[in-house]
């Protein structure tokens, strides 16, 4: 059973992480082996201004494109990880003070149980002293409520002991509720920041778009081998990386967000 609940759990969290992708799927750009020679032909052949703007450019968009897949690598790792722990806090925060909650419904059940037949007994006897009066029988009357005035104080007795658990109870009920909406209340603080990821995923999903033609015009200049287009189309294709790498990043600090958010309600558990 605990192995299938731990899968369960692993399963939700799973489900969660996939729900929502951490990043739009980035443009194809790789630099092939046959690419790749093409421009280091072309920086021996251009001149040395061409091949040194080449040689910086291209060296360039190589860093940009790792950062940017490292990027990639650091937003899913910690979103899975958000999802995970969102499905660990979820649970204990339905459970905040549930052990002290059923120990306190335990004591109320045992406490009405220790005192029904006393309680039940008090009753009876009241319904025979309402009986003894419509049969005007003023000896019975009398005995009975003599034995209801003895029984009084302790019947006075358990209905407090009653009324006290399950005051203890109510209150252990309403304190348990204002901790878990304060909770709620810090957990809802990503709200805002799931927000402006949604809005970093269509950026990112716009430049994309932007990187494709760019891409394409690239690698037909280098086909080509000509310097001049591959620096008209190289300039602007760092620039677009340079964008998808920076607006990642920015996706991860808001990732990192989440996390703090979800330590925060962390602390905040009883």
């Amino acid at each position: 059973m605990k192995n299938l609940k731990h899968v369960t759990t692993l399963f939700t969290a799973l489900m969660l992480a996939s729900a929502v992708p951490t990043a739009a799927a980035a443009a194809s750009v790789e630099i092939t082996a046959s690419m790749k020679s093409s421009i280091d032909k072309m920086i021996t052949s251009a001149d040395r201004t061409q091949a040194g703007k080449i040689n910086s450019l291209y060296n360039e968009l190589l860093t940009l494109q790792k950062q940017e897949q490292d990027w990639d690598v650091k937003i899913n790792a910690q979103h899975t990880a958000n999802a995970e722990t969102l499905v660990v806090l979820n649970k204990q925060i339905k459970a905040v003070d549930g052990a002290k909650l059923d120990k306190l419904e335990a004591d109320v059940a045992q406490t009405r149980g220790r005192h029904k037949l006393l309680l039940d007994r008090y009753s009876s006897l009241n319904k025979q002293i309402d009986a003894a009066k419509l049969l005007k029988d003023k000896d019975l009357n009398s005995a009975l409520r003599f034995q209801a005035t003895l029984m009084r104080i302790p019947v006075q007795l358990a209905r407090m002991d009653i009324k006290n658990k399950e005051k203890a109870l109510q209150t252990a009920k309403e304190q348990a509720s204002k901790t878990i909406k304060k909770i709620r209340a810090t957990l809802a603080d990503n709200d805002q920041v799931k927000t402006q990821i949604k809005a970093k995923k269509s950026a990112i999903k716009t430049i994309d778009t932007s990187v494709n033609p760019v891409w394409s015009a690239f690698k037909q200049a280098v086909k080509k081998e000509e310097p001049t287009s591959v620096l008209s189309s190289l300039s602007p294709l760092v620039s677009l990386i340079r964008q998808l790498s920076d607006e990642k990043q920015n996706m991860y600090k808001l990732e990192t967000k989440i996390n703090d958010t979800l330590a925060a309600v962390k602390a905040q558990l009883p």
